[in-house]
């Protein structure tokens, strides 16, 4: 490392905090202390979406103290430091520096032999660092194939199929063929094949109602039912019509009834455009014993301006029931007559 960090001159290059000079001495500090970490973050994180010329540089010596078992905190620099650069430079955004997307690429081997290590959670970080950073797929899929054969941790096994997923997402044809043709895919992992591989509903639905433990051990963080949710719908598709019926579906499921409900809420919000596939449950949910769905018809009746189920909001303006935000029905239903009219 040391060698190959006086061939850069650091001076010339710019950092998210300025000139990157002091980058040299805190990545050789980060050998054998924790200290430079927050400091590291500083220069070499910046807004969402943003990689500098510095960040870039810096990434090969990063993945080198990863590499080694005794860098201490490795696991922290991998999930806090190299992921957030990962997820930033995956974004497509205008503000990722062009020496980027050719250092990441550089840096494929390395990670991918990393895939190998004996902790699950450097092998997961791996796989974070790898389906955010994305690029080009095709170094990828044939380690995460033979990582599949090996893996005997069922939450790093569900990593590799969320790689794929990544890629698959953004339309890269290459993961959908490696997931269709991914052999004895466990049921946490399913749901993730079928929404990047783009099945009915029907088929993401049995995977999101069953044992979520698994999904939601894949990382060191924690991911909740919205996240999870999110993730799906995305793969599928959100304006698609799979996604809002997905999303129909699972408002009458309990677990995910509040996520469901919240996603059709911003979703129209942003774009009143499928509404109209939505208006025809006022009737069933404004008399539902479900307040959450109460609520939520009196509101779309609102947003959607459908004055013909007038009267059935008329009906809840003496509704006491408090949804969890401690909003009554009672006033939501007075507020959408007023609008109305």
């Amino acid at each position: 490392m040391v060698d190959g960090l006086k061939k850069i001159d650091w001076y010339r290059l710019r950092s998210h905090d300025g000139y990157a000079d002091e980058l040299p001495r805190l990545l050789r500090q980060a050998r054998t202390s924790v200290e430079p970490h927050e400091e590291l973050v500083r220069q070499l994180t910046g807004e969402p979406g943003e990689v500098s010329e510095a960040t870039a540089a810096a990434w090969p010596f990063l993945l080198d103290l990863v590499a080694h078992d005794n860098t201490p905190s490795r696991e922290w620099l991998l999930e806090n430091l190299c992921g957030a650069i990962a997820v930033a430079g995956g974004s497509g955004s205008a503000g990722v520096h062009s020496s980027w997307p050719p250092a990441f690429e550089a840096s494929k081997p390395a990670l991918l032999a990393l895939l190998g290590h004996g902790s699950a959670a450097v092998r997961r970080g791996v796989l974070f660092v790898l389906g955010k950073g994305l690029g080009d797929s095709a170094p990828v899929l044939p380690a995460l194939s033979a990582r599949w054969e090996e893996e005997f941790d069922p939450a790093t096994r569900l990593c590799l199929v969320i790689v794929a997923t990544e890629y698959a997402g953004r339309g890269d044809e290459a993961a959908v063929t490696w997931l269709r043709d991914l052999p004895d895919v466990e049921q946490p992992a399913r749901m993730l094949v079928s929404a990047a591989t783009r099945p009915d509903a029907d088929v993401i639905l049995r995977g999101l109602t069953g044992d979520l433990e698994l999904f939601l051990a894949t990382g060191s963080f924690e991911m909740g039912y919205e996240e999870v949710l999110e993730h799906v719908l995305w793969l599928v598709g959100p304006k698609d019509f799979d996604g809002i019926d997905l999303v129909l579906a699972l408002v009458d499921v309990l677990p995910w009834r509040t996520e469901a409900l919240d996603y059709l809420r911003r979703l129209f919000e942003r774009d009143t455009t499928d509404v109209g596939q939505v208006v025809p449950f006022v009737p069933v949910w404004i008399a539902d014993p479900d307040v959450r769905l109460r609520a939520f018809a009196v509101w779309l009746v609102g947003v959607a301006r459908a004055r013909e189920y007038r009267d059935l909001v008329a009906e809840r303006v003496h509704d006491q029931g408090v949804t969890s935000l401690g909003q009554h029905v009672s006033a939501l239903a007075t507020s959408v007559l007023l609008e109305l009219g």
